[in-house]
């Protein structure tokens, strides 16, 4: 970089209702972990929440009253927020979510910002026409995208017409010095507030309680197992509107005893410390920190070949991967790794070496860092804002 004053960067998302969901999670690394010398981040809220009246951040945070999207309201706090952009004369504003790229961008655009990015961190069927439209319409202004998967990446391009050269991919990023401190003695106090047996082989799954996660899947393929394996426990860490809908099965399936739906766990390193294998069952995934933590927790890994899930498993060296839904083969894949503890080792101890390689924080703070530098030093070159036509049809 020519100018070595740190980089001014607004960060804009609908809100914040909790720090550990994937996207606020994701978010909150980079503003709390990227070099201080390298960069001056602020953080765009469209709405306010419970836990973000009650937070105190080392970095700016503005808080707009967003309720609809493009009603008066919401055009002239755009307004606002376009204003505060030409104020604070940012380098970069970078948005998070469907409505709050729709305010960040055009709102970046009104106030000359730069660069303007835009994150992609889902492929699930959940945009509809009116999303899709004003999502393409929104090309002409947004500078480049971010996507935390190559399967992220393709939806945009398939869905939104992005052209794929202007999409950067950077995984997720991860505190995952965290994961060194699992030991036995952590192993052995988790399992004991569980009520497990030392001779118990856990399979775990940490998950949202809802139904793209397909737990139902999990316990049907539980009930098959636990006659060849008595000594075998389900545990299911997390929160959602399917809990009673699961707990329910459970019951019905005579696993009362045998799966446990144990809650959401602020720490959720002591839980997969109880584990042996971790699982995850979804239908719709970009990249999961759930994958990431597993691996980081030398945990063997059955995983649904959706979305980004194969970015992060290697199939037959780092875990195994199995057809969505295809309830025979996910029992088939716990089947072969409960009969064998030395691949159970082995895939555990590659998962780990992997996602300290690939997802650890460091790696995932130094690729945006660089990619930003990179983008504002472009618009220097150029003594005016990139070219933001996408002639993608």
């Amino acid at each position: 970089m020519t100018n070595m004053k740190p980089l001014k960067i607004a960060y804009v998302i609908d809100s914040i209702t909790t720090p550990s969901a994937g996207s606020e999670r994701q978010l909150l690394l980079l503003l709390n972990g990227l070099d201080r010398s390298r960069v001056d981040p602020q953080m765009i809220c469209l709405h306010n929440s419970e836990w973000l009246s009650v937070q105190k951040f080392d970095f700016p945070l503005t808080i707009y009253d967003v309720r609809t999207m493009l009603s008066p309201r919401s055009v002239s706090q755009m307004r606002q927020f376009a204003q505060l952009c030409r104020e604070q004369a940012f380098d970069v504003v970078q948005s998070f979510f469907v409505d709050a790229n729709m305010f960040g961008t055009l709102g970046a655009h009104m106030g000359d910002v730069p660069v303007i990015l835009s994150s992609r961190r889902n492929i699930g069927g959940w945009l509809n026409r009116k999303h899709i439209s004003m999502l393409r319409f929104l090309r002409k202004y947004t500078t480049r995208y971010i996507a935390n998967s190559q399967a992220a990446a393709d939806v945009a391009t398939r869905v939104e017409y992005v052209h794929p050269e202007k999409i950067k991919i950077i995984h997720n990023g991860l505190n995952l010095d965290e994961f060194k401190t699992i030991d036995a003695v952590m192993r052995q106090q988790q399992r004991k507030k569980w009520g497990l047996a030392d001779d118990n082989i856990v399979i775990g799954i940490t998950a949202n309680l809802r139904d793209v996660k397909n737990i139902d899947m999990l316990i049907r393929v539980a009930a098959r197992l636990m006659a060849d394996y008595p000594q075998l426990r389900f545990i299911s860490v997390g929160e959602g509107p399917d809990r009673n809908a699961l707990q329910r099965l459970i019951d019905t399936l005579g696993l009362t005893e045998i799966f446990q739906l144990v809650g959401r766990h602020a720490n959720i390193v002591p839980c997969l410390s109880a584990f042996d294998i971790a699982t995850l069952c979804s239908s719709h995934e970009s990249l999961s920190n759930s994958l990431i933590e597993y691996m980081a927790a030398r945990l063997p890994v059955v995983a649904s070949d959706v979305g980004g899930n194969g970015e992060a498993v290697t199939h037959e060296k780092t875990g195994l991967l199995f057809p969505s839904g295809d309830e025979q083969m996910l029992e088939k894949h716990f089947r072969t790794l409960l009969e064998n503890q030395e691949l159970r080792e082995k895939y555990g101890n590659a998962a780990c070496e992997s996602a300290f390689d690939r997802f650890d924080k460091g790696v995932c703070l130094e690729s945006h860092m660089s990619f930003y530098e990179q983008l504002v030093e472009e618009a220097r070159t150029l003594g005016k804002y990139p070219i933001r036509t996408d002639t993608t049809t």
